[in-house]
């Protein structure tokens, strides 16, 4: 992963308890924390936050794939917010795609983890997603752009808290491959997680926004 792969402001959002700009390669996502507030009397739940998470597409109607990029980017936040902390609240987390060259799903959940640490919230962990593709020679491809992934005969994203016992969070995967295969991505993803956790650790120790 090239030093300039990843790029990001944080806090750039006025109105909002933390905020992420992120670039990823050629793609691009915003995302925006608001809360913990009060909600709708019909939304609350009294020994926890609600974590609402919203996905927006740059252009056009959601579709069937958007929603399901949506639901692991909610389960994902839900698992990793302290929601206990924040009991008859909601706590809402709105991720706007702006430019997507491939990897939307890593990137979106990327930013979604810088935004909610500028946020403030309590969180379990942090998580860090990788994607990689896998080509006809079982070759893997890390980040791969929209055009490897359309030759590649699998593809897969893989979620991972920062630990030391590789904690796999979530996982998507398009394709066929092997278990062994599998496993060589879980590695290879393993690996590169770790470099963007330390992009994660650079980019705050660097940010006069962080709060």
């Amino acid at each position: 992963m090239s030093q300039d792969f990843l790029k990001c402001q944080l806090g750039f959002l006025g109105n909002t308890e933390g905020s992420a700009y992120l670039s990823q390669g050629k793609t691009t996502v915003s995302v925006s924390v608001v809360g913990p507030f009060e909600p709708k009397a019909s939304k609350i739940l009294y020994d926890q936050s609600n974590v609402d998470v919203t996905f927006r597409k740059k252009t056009g109607s959601i579709t069937v794939y958007d929603k399901l990029l949506e639901s692991i980017i909610q389960s994902t936040v839900e698992n990793a917010v302290v929601v206990h902390q924040y009991p008859r609240t909601t706590i809402a987390v709105t991720v706007q795609e702006m430019q997507d060259r491939g990897n939307l799903l890593s990137a979106s959940l990327n930013a979604s983890c810088l935004a909610l640490m500028n946020s403030g919230i309590a969180m379990h962990h942090l998580f860090a997603a990788v994607s990689c593709s896998i080509t006809d020679d079982e070759e893997i491809i890390l980040n791969p752009d929209k055009s490897q992934i359309k030759d590649s005969h699998a593809y897969i994203t893989l979620v991972f808290a920062n630990s030391d016992d590789q904690k796999l969070l979530s996982s998507y995967t398009n394709g066929q491959f092997t278990p062994s295969t599998y496993s060589r991505c879980m590695n290879k993803c393993y690996s590169a997680s770790k470099e963007v956790f330390n992009f994660y650790v650079n980019l705050i120790s660097t940010s006069a926004v962080f709060k």
